[in-house]
């Protein structure tokens, strides 16, 4: 089952409901479909207003813009002051296909409206996609990313706590700077472990519209999260406005991993050094002792 623990420095201006309410998912088909609201704080609108006819606007641009072939992405706006509407809406980069991506965004268009009710500003979360309106212009900024939707697996790991928060961390900031690099700004990856978990999955995302910079800054940003929310956790996944991040103990990508790690090294074994004698009327030398006893192997 997958929890919602509480984000941290969330913006004023979007309030994590489903953060604040610690909200319980079971890990079904039902579950995956099911949208993660999020209703912000800026204002009201009513029914038949100019707002909303904007909002209607961009309902039916953005599914449109994102489902052009290789897109899986779209940002506008509507209107004019004082009732222009932003919307931004990403879907996950291994998508089965762009008509699929226009369909989740759709969705949210409508269940956003529906899941916070005349509120100018609010996102929705799914596991395809994800959306963003609100009257506050928050497109042309990258690096500012807002407070954060987390999710964890109810289910922990046998495996030594550690050594596998480790290798989530290992495998996420692998996936995440391949992420950063490629055009698409979208990684997955597989990491060896152990024989209880002999695979852990990762995705790592960010919208196209960063820089490289930006996109490894945002995803370095909520892979240090994991190890004080996610730790010992089957599965988890981090969700900011403009990157996010998965991993689970069961592959739930399509297609083939952009990289595939190595399983982790085991830990160094000391070696037992027994002291040479000295040379009577000799004495030891203790530097060289203590270089002995720091060998492993």
């Amino acid at each position: 089952m997958d929890t919602a623990a509480p984000g941290r420095g969330a913006s004023p201006h979007l309030l994590l409901l489903a953060v604040a309410s610690l909200l319980l998912l079971l890990l079904s088909p039902r579950a995956a479909a099911q949208p993660w609201p999020a209703c912000g704080s800026t204002g009201r609108y009513t029914a038949n207003s100019s707002y909303q006819s904007n909002l209607a606007s961009l309902a039916t641009a953005l599914p449109a813009n994102a489902s052009r072939p290789g897109a899986l992405f779209a940002t506008g706006s509507a209107g004019a002051v004082p009732d222009i509407a932003y919307a931004l809406a990403l879907c996950r980069g291994d998508a089965a296909n762009a008509t699929a991506c226009g369909a989740c965004v759709a969705t949210a268009f409508q269940d956003a409206q529906q899941l916070c009710a005349f509120a100018k500003d609010a996102a929705v979360y799914y596991d395809a996609c994800y959306l963003r309106f609100s009257n506050r212009n928050f497109l042309g900024d990258t690096a500012s990313n807002g407070g954060e939707l987390i999710l964890m697996n109810a289910l922990n790991v046998s495996s030594p706590v550690g050594a596998f928060d480790a290798a989530v961390r290992g495998l996420l900031n692998a996936a995440g700077g391949y992420a950063a690099n490629s055009s698409r700004r979208f990684a997955t990856g597989e990491g060896a472990f152990d024989a209880a978990n002999p695979t852990i999955y990762g995705l790592t995302q960010c919208t196209p519209d960063m820089s490289p910079a930006d996109c490894r800054s945002c995803l370095g940003g909520i892979i240090s999260m994991a190890p004080q929310y996610l730790s010992g956790s089957q599965g988890g996944r981090v969700i900011r406005m403009r990157c996010n991040f998965r991993y689970e103990v069961y592959s739930f990508f399509s297609g083939a991993p952009s990289l595939r790690l190595p399983a982790p090294a085991p830990p160094p074994t000391p070696v037992n050094v027994t002291p040479t004698a000295a040379t009577p009327g000799e004495t030891p030398d203790t530097n060289l002792l203590s270089l002995h006893l720091l060998v492993w192997f």
